[in-house]
């Protein structure tokens, strides 16, 4: 009898099979991801920025309201929950600017690693803020009966959002963070959220013992994180917050100048850098030249391609401004041609490298006309510049020339590694009609 049971239970099998046939497939890896809400459709995207100014007094108030209409955005996960220092939310960036998605759900990072793109319906979701870093979720009353944007639920997220492609790490890239701009409103406004990498900073307690974010009472906790503050930097403006839940609480801070990267949010006026993990850290990056013009213009070479007339100068060094060109005396406005040109600089045994100054000009006809960025590899000193190859090079971004705020510019100069007689070369040009007043300091390539 079992021996028939067992046959006919085999026969049975055998018919299934067979009656599945050929509707049966094993899964694609092209089909829609189990994840999430495939019947999306990208029908009104907006970017995070368009978002953010559409619903700027909201932010910058504290307060939430709910999307009435439907409209997506688009971006890439930079920050999850993977080691608990991030507390069931993630940060969503694309190339406008970031801001923070808050879900009731743990173990976020295995369907959302940091570079994913996720495609969200906001319609129905509600938008705010926290201490007026931007915020996506649900309304939320706490025990106070204070009222804020918070964690939706995972059903409700399920309906929102959508994947699309791969996660690919290199998705994302950090942007350098501008230690200039930490008084500036309008910076911290448009970044607050974003990855980015803070360079050549102290962690002021870090003396070989203390730990990020001890449960002790050796430190003061607020919503169970300590907040660490940097050496020469005020911590009313920025701070390194780690959560006493994260897995590397316990681990001994790191002393020395380092490179930070992370998730540098705000908290009303301050911004606090979120590490992904404690890997986050690294040893600063030995620059391979630097000149800050904190005492001189250093070894900076001034050739005058136009004589000087009316005025005895164009580039000075400045005490409070650095390497400062200007061709404006006395109200009237002079004809000059003036570089300042950089010593050599061995890039032979380098195989990438990044020129990255601070600056800010104003008046004149600016950027491309009255001020120009050359490199050359084939300058050898002596003001024959028009004898040498310099080649143009387009920085990342440059100032307004609204204001004295001084940003930070960068430019890949991997083109020209390999060279031992790397030359950089500030151009200033004024004519009578106008003449433009820039200021630089802090040069560095590494």
């Amino acid at each position: 009898m079992k021996i028939f049971k067992f046959l006919s239970m085999c026969m049975v099998g055998l018919l299934l099979a067979s009656c599945m046939g050929a509707e049966y497939a094993e899964p694609n890896p092209t089909d829609d991801s189990p994840y999430g809400n495939n019947a999306i459709e990208e029908t009104n995207l907006v970017t995070i920025a368009q978002l953010k100014a559409e619903y700027a007094t909201v932010i910058k108030g504290n307060g939430m309201k709910q999307i009435t209409e439907a409209k997506q955005i688009k971006g890439f996960v930079t920050g999850n929950d993977l080691t608990g220092n991030i507390y069931n939310e993630i940060s969503l960036q694309d190339e406008t600017g970031a801001i923070i998605i808050c879900i009731a759900q743990g173990g976020l990072y295995g369907y959302l690693p940091v570079g994913q793109e996720v495609l969200i319906e906001l319609k129905d979701l509600w938008i705010g803020a926290y201490g007026q870093q931007a915020e996506i979720g649900v309304p939320y009353t706490s025990a106070s009966g204070s009222t804020y944007v918070s964690r939706m639920s995972r059903m409700l997220w399920n309906e929102h959002y959508k994947l699309v492609g791969k996660a690919k790490a290199d998705n994302v890239q950090p942007e350098i963070f501008d230690k200039g701009q930490l008084g500036n409103a309008s910076y911290m406004e448009a970044n607050c959220g974003k990855l980015m990498t803070i360079k050549g900073v102290k962690i002021k307690a870090a003396d070989g013992t203390a730990v990020f974010a001890p449960k002790d009472g050796s430190v003061p906790l607020t919503a169970n994180c300590a907040n660490r503050d940097f050496e020469g930097l005020q911590a009313s403006q920025i701070v390194l917050r780690t959560s006493t839940y994260a897995d590397f609480a316990n681990d001994v801070m790191p002393e020395g100048t380092v490179d930070i990267t992370g998730i540098f949010t705000r908290y009303n006026n301050t911004w606090q850098i979120l590490l992904r993990s404690v890997d986050d850290i690294q040893p600063a990056q030995t620059a391979i030249f630097s000149e800050t013009f904190a005492e001189s213009l250093g070894d900076f070479e001034i050739v005058n391609l136009k004589e000087l007339q009316g005025i005895s100068y164009v580039w000075a060094w400045d005490a409070r401004f650095g390497a400062k060109a200007s061709a404006f005396v006395s109200g009237q406005a002079y004809e000059t041609d003036s570089w300042l040109i950089s010593p050599s600089i061995d890039l032979s045994k380098v195989s990438n490298a990044t020129l990255a100054f601070d600056h800010v000009w104003r008046y004149g006809a600016g950027p491309g006309e009255d001020l120009k960025v050359y490199v050359s590899t084939n300058y050898n000193g002596g003001g024959n510049v028009s004898e040498s190859n310099f080649e143009e090079v387009t920085l990342d971004k440059w100032a307004s020339g609204d204001d004295w705020n001084f940003i930070t510019s960068t430019v890949n100069i991997q083109k020209w590694c390999g060279s031992n007689n790397f030359r950089i070369a500030f151009r200033y040009v004024s004519s009578s009609n106008g003449a433009a007043t820039w200021e630089i300091k802090n040069v560095l390539v590494e």
